[in-house]
């Protein structure tokens, strides 16, 4: 699995408020997967707080390339905007791709 940013190519990164990030998760499944449900969360004091994504559906994240064999390299692409109301804080983010089907 790799994660990266159109912005950033270290593991940790600065994003600024008002600016759109293209995320990208390349991944191979170990199963066959029929639905793609995608997550984030922010992980403050180990608490993992839900982020609203605007593409949920990683099927349609992924170009629609559901279902997907097991082991076919697959990106799963998320456009995140750093809203400017957003409060500065430093923070993990967790991000989940579960198969629902």
């Amino acid at each position: 699995t790799k994660v990266f940013s159109d912005d950033c190519a270290d593991a940790v990164c600065k994003l600024k408020k008002g600016n759109t990030y293209q995320i990208s998760i390349s991944f191979k499944p170990a199963s066959d997967l029929k639905v793609l449900e995608a997550s984030l969360a922010g992980v403050i004091a180990g608490i993992p707080i839900p982020f609203p994504l605007p593409v949920s559906d990683g099927c349609v994240a992924c170009g629609n390339t559901c279902p997907i064999a097991s082991g076919t390299e697959v990106t799963f692409t998320e456009a995140l905007k750093v809203e400017p109301s957003y409060p500065a804080l430093r923070l993990v983010s967790r991000w989940k791709l579960k198969n629902c089907g």
